[in-house]
C-alpha cells in the first residue's frame, strides 16, 4: 500500500520537480506504474498462497470427517463383536479426529477472512493501479503539450529576436530597385536609339548639304574658266 501513496504523491506533486530537474517525466512516468505494476504481481502471488492454505485446510477438514466417519463405524463394529478394548481404540481416533477437525475449522475460518480481505486489498490495489495508468496517460499528454508549446514559444521568440520580415522586406525592396534599374535601363536604351536614328539623319543632311556646295562650287569654278 506504501508504494501506491509513494505513486499517488509523485504523480500529483512532483511531476514539476521532474520537468525543472531536466528529467524526462514520461520515462519517470512508466517507471513508477512499472513498480506499482510489479508490486500489484507481488500481492497476487500472496493471494494466492492464501487461497491455496485455504483450500488446504478445507480438504485436511474434508479428510478428518472421513476419518470421524470410518471411527464410528469400527467402533459400532467392536461393540457388536464384543470387542470393548478395540471399540476404545477406535473411539480415541475418533476424538483426536474431532480435535484436529475442530482446530482446522478454527484456522480455516481465520484464513477465510484472511483470504476475503487479501482480495479486497487487492481489488483496491488494482483499482489505485488502473487509475496511476490514466494519470500516467494524462500528465504524459499534458507534458508533450507543454512541450511543444514550450518549442513554439522559444522559435516564436528567436523570431521576435530577428524578424525573416525584415529581411523579406529588404529584399523587396532590391527587387523593386532592380526593377526600376530594368524600367530605366529600357527607356535608355529607347531614347538612344532614336536619338540615333535623328543623329543619323542629320548627318545624312550634313552630307547633303556638302554635297550641294561642292557642286555649287565646281560650277562656279567652270563658268570663270569658260568665261576666260
Amino acid at each position: 500500500m506504501g508504494l501506491f501513496s509513494k505513486v499517488k504523491d509523485l504523480l500529483q506533486a512532483n511531476i514539476m520537480d521532474m520537468v525543472n530537474k531536466s528529467e524526462d517525466p514520461e520515462k519517470m512516468l512508466n517507471l513508477y506504474v512499472e513498480r506499482a505494476m510489479e508490486e500489484v504481481r507481488n500481492f497476487q502471488i500472496q493471494v494466492n498462497r492464501a487461497v491455496a492454505d485455504k483450500i488446504q485446510l478445507e480438504e485436511r477438514i474434508e479428510g478428518l470427517n472421513k476419518e470421524i466417519e470410518l471411527r464410528t463405524g469400527q467402533a459400532t463394529l467392536a461393540v457388536q463383536q464384543g470387542k470393548d478394548d478395540l471399540a476404545r481404540t477406535a473411539l480415541t481416533y475418533k476424538k483426536q479426529a474431532e480435535t484436529s477437525k475442530l482446530d482446522y475449522e478454527t484456522q480455516l475460518g481465520d484464513q477465510a477472512k484472511a483470504v476475503n480481505d487479501l482480495q479486497e486489498n487487492l481489488r483496491i490495489l488494482t483499482e489505485k493501479l488502473e487509475k496511476a495508468k490514466m494519470e500516467r496517460n494524462n500528465l504524459v499528454m499534458r507534458q508533450r503539450r507543454a512541450q511543444t508549446m514550450k518549442n513554439a514559444n522559444e522559435a516564436i521568440s528567436g523570431l521576435s529576436s530577428h524578424d525573416p520580415m525584415a529581411d523579406i522586406d529588404r529584399m523587396k525592396e532590391r527587387v523593386q530597385r532592380m526593377e526600376a534599374e530594368a524600367k530605366a535601363s529600357r527607356t535608355m536604351v529607347s531614347t538612344n536609339t532614336l536619338e540615333d536614328q535623328f543623329a543619323e539623319l542629320e548627318k545624312i543632311k550634313a552630307n547633303s548639304e556638302v554635297e550641294d556646295e561642292l557642286a555649287k562650287l565646281k560650277a562656279g569654278l567652270k563658268v570663270g574658266l569658260e568665261k576666260k
